[in-house]
């Protein structure tokens, strides 16, 4: 069993080399729904499809007779990336990126955001698209980085407090952010080693702007104290 998955939204879908480089790091394939269609223009087989089932095409499951099929109730409340994230959690997943989940529904999007705090104290997420990477900071996260590399810190809903970094060109140091107010819009690294600390209450969304080549290795893990 993996504690790690990659989970494909019924979103625009994400480049065949990003999609690839994200399966690349092992885990487990979930689709939420439609984001079953990204998958099979690409040729690949998730290990389950979740949803109400509404938005997938129906030839898929007489074609994949090894993936599993979760139909959840379209009464239910939620949306089909939450059902997913559910089903994810109930699988002892532990971290899993996010793509398909950006883009053309901006309510969607915002939906998507937010349920990176939803799910904080369950599962360590990360949305990847072909533009950013984003995700949500607690505790401690330390990752390399390339000198000059744009990159934002945002409260997710409502001040975020203790905010301390290194290696960032305008740094913090146990500083409150507030929508509206004061924003980390549009930093850049000036180390190759960056540490963002979170101390205090809130949610912060770290948004990473790809330059140009997409490196996942700069997708940052909750590092030890």
């Amino acid at each position: 069993m993996t504690d790690h998955a990659v989970v494909v939204g019924n979103g625009p879908a994400p480049s065949r080399s990003l999609l690839v480089g994200l399966l690349e790091q092992g885990g487990l394939l979930l689709c939420a729904d439609g984001g079953a269609n990204t998958i099979a223009g690409y040729g690949l087989v998730p290990d389950a499809v979740v949803g109400d089932l509404d938005s997938v095409d129906s030839s898929l499951q007489q074609r994949w007779t090894k993936t599993e099929w979760v139909k959840v109730d379209a009464d239910d409340t939620g949306t089909d990336l939450q059902k997913v994230l559910d089903d994810a959690h109930q699988r002892q997943v532990r971290s899993a990126v996010l793509t398909g989940v950006t883009g053309a529904r901006t309510d969607h999007t915002l939906w998507n955001l937010s349920l990176l705090g939803r799910f904080a104290d369950r599962l360590d997420l990360a949305i990847v698209d072909d533009d950013c990477l984003i995700r949500l900071i607690s505790g401690l996260v330390r990752f390399e980085a390339p000198l000059g590399l744009k990159l934002s810190l945002c409260p997710l809903a409502g001040p975020v407090d203790g905010i301390t970094t290194q290696g960032l060109r305008w740094s913090l140091n146990e500083d409150r952010l507030v929508p509206g107010e004061r924003d980390g819009i549009s930093n850049e690294t000036v180390d190759s080693t960056v540490e963002i600390r979170v101390d205090g209450a809130g949610h912060l969304l770290l948004i990473v702007q790809w330059a140009g080549q997409i490196d996942l290795s700069l997708i940052p893990r909750t590092a030890p104290d």
